[in-house]
């Protein structure tokens, strides 16, 4: 019996393992500090740190609630079972430890219970506007056409983790989000739309495999890296000029943006693009906490 739920429950973890640094750890930081910061992403102008503690379980569960639908989608499709076979084998389908038609069974359990869950956890509309992206992105291929339609979709996605994150984290039905933060997760989808093309330089081969048309893969890597650097060069100093911080936290996605862009050329194998791919989700996460840093005065 134990035997059993050990097995389904290390099953479930390797449908999203891969995906916890990229989503599930930098979302739970931009709601746990957006909440911190107070009045200038909320109407609370007196946030107590230890409620924001107490609620940062809710956050991590809504984002993995609705990345466990994603993943549980996007893994089962032909493609991307295919996909994996080569850059993950290890996960969940290509390993055998689950079928494809039993992934897409299991997801219709699945979305029902995202929905009543966000129904407690606050964030609903982010979570149903989730489950239409992951239509379009996967069952509609907008993954396969084109990067610009593939980042403009990772774009949207990220606004609604990004609203479900710092709503849940502000406290559901107790405080809302300020106008100041529609700006702010704009600037999160652009960041996304415009960068989040690193995630392909370690996967080119799977991706060549499938037929996805990736920067990489279409203008060759040298101009891949160059449109990933210039962005986050760009987002690393216009997010610090919006929040309009002082010096160290000026410094502080600067140093982040210097570190990834060194190893990003000067480190160019698919285990090294691997790991940069972890620096990128760092340098994002220090944006992310670029509003705490203002409201500490720094």
């Amino acid at each position: 019996m134990f035997s059993k739920f050990f097995y389904h429950a290390y099953t479930t973890w390797l449908f999203t393992v891969s995906d916890i640094k990229s989503v599930i750890v930098p979302e739970t930081i931009l709601g746990v500090t957006t909440a911190l910061s107070g009045s200038l992403l909320t109407d609370n102008d007196t946030p107590d740190p230890w409620q924001i503690f107490l609620r940062v379980p809710n956050v991590i569960a809504w984002n993995w609630l609705s990345l466990f639908l994603f993943d549980l989608c996007n893994q089962s499709q032909t493609e991307s079972v295919l996909e994996d076979s080569l850059n993950k084998p290890w996960r969940a389908i290509p390993s055998k430890r689950i079928t494809a038609k039993q992934t897409r069974t299991l997801l219709l359990l699945v979305i029902p219970c995202v929905y009543l869950a966000t129904l407690n956890l606050g964030g609903t509309w982010e979570a149903v506007t989730l489950m239409l992206g992951t239509w379009m992105y996967n069952d509609l291929g907008g993954a396969d056409n084109g990067p610009f339609v593939r980042n403009l979709l990772n774009g949207f996605g990220y606004i609604c983790y990004s609203s479900g994150s710092m709503k849940v984290a502000a406290g559901y039905g107790q405080h809302e989000l300020n106008e100041t933060s529609t700006w702010w997760l704009a600037m999160i989808g652009g960041i996304i739309f415009t960068t989040l093309q690193m995630q392909d330089m370690p996967d080119v081969h799977g991706d060549a495999k499938r037929g996805r048309l990736t920067i990489p893969l279409i203008y060759g890597d040298r101009a891949a890296r160059w449109s990933i650097a210039i962005p986050v060069l760009a987002w690393s100093i216009i997010c610090p000029i919006f929040w309009n911080v002082g010096l160290a936290g000026f410094m502080l996605p600067l140093v982040a943006a210097t570190i990834f862009l060194t190893r990003l050329f000067l480190y160019r194998s698919l285990a090294h693009d691997y790991l940069t791919w972890w620096f990128w989700c760092s340098w994002l996460s220090s944006v992310y906490i670029l509003p705490l840093v203002k409201r500490c005065g720094f």
